[in-house]
């Protein structure tokens, strides 16, 4: 275990490995290997290992995988602390599971292809002969209910940009999402606001927009996470000193034993 980060290390102890198998069964192993990876290979490792824990804990809660390249979920390091976040697919995932979504689509709208927008009464006129240009003029989400239920609705750039900037205290880092992916941040933005708001919200989807929306000051949805973590150290601790202990030459006389006892004994 030497060359592992303390993030790592608690993520590999049998108390977190027991937990994640009580929410993910036979899922785990792919699950944590990604985390690792994720740990080991990101800003992640030099965050706090609890919260990296919280947020991949509600990751496995909502069954979303969290490889950065599936678009799901994402665990994002900011500053000294890891945060949950959603991703359009993962909210499109969670309301197909809901089965009272019936057709539910979102995506950019090219400036060549957009016609016009009527707020009032929802409607999206749009030119898909069109090929899509490069300039985006904005996004829309549209969905569909099993009661017949329509909804339809459409933000320009520059109001997504202004609410990104409103609410991700990280939209002008260089490592935020909303710089690294600004479509998939700005498509999930507009289908969550459609979701939340005219969606019959099932409880995995109640639960992915509170943690998506909540800061790293609030009310933890899973606060379970830190016993989880002290549970985990304890685990890796233990093993620790049983590797040492174990990796100990056998004693060549009782004298050896009996010093060895004593030694022992002190550090107890």
């Amino acid at each position: 275990m030497a060359n592992l980060t303390p993030t790592q290390t608690v993520l590999k102890s049998d108390a977190a490995k027991r937990k994640f198998e009580e929410v993910l069964g036979k899922k785990t192993n792919g699950f944590v290997g990604s985390l690792l990876s994720l740990v080991g290979s990101t800003n992640l490792k030099n965050v706090d290992s609890g919260s990296v824990m919280t947020a991949a804990m509600k990751a496995a809660t909502l069954d979303l995988p969290i490889e950065p390249s599936l678009g799901f979920a994402y665990v994002i390091p900011y500053g000294s602390v890891a945060q949950f976040q959603i991703g359009y697919k993962g909210l499109i995932q969670l309301a197909i599971r809901s089965g009272q979504v019936t057709k539910l689509n979102a995506g950019p709208v090219y400036e060549n292809q957009f016609i016009k927008y009527d707020s009032l009464f929802e409607e999206l006129e749009i030119d898909f002969s069109m090929p899509q240009g490069v300039e985006i003029a904005g996004y829309f989400a549209s969905m569909e209910l099993a009661n017949g239920f329509r909804k339809i609705i459409y933000w320009d750039k520059e109001k997504v940009t202004a609410h990104g900037k409103k609410f991700s205290k990280s939209f002008n880092k260089s490592s935020s999402p909303w710089q690294t992916d600004f479509d998939a941040m700005a498509t999930k933005t507009v289908l969550k606001a459609m979701l939340s708001t005219y969606a019959p919200l099932s409880t995995e989807m109640q639960q992915a927009i509170v943690a998506d929306n909540e800061s790293t000051t609030q009310k933890d949805v899973t606060p379970e996470a830190d016993e989880l973590v002290l549970e985990a150290v304890e685990d890796s601790i233990k093993t620790e000193e049983n590797e040492i202990i174990n990796g100990q030459e056998e004693p060549e006389n009782l004298q050896e034993t009996q010093n060895e006892a004593e030694v022992l004994d002190l550090e107890l």
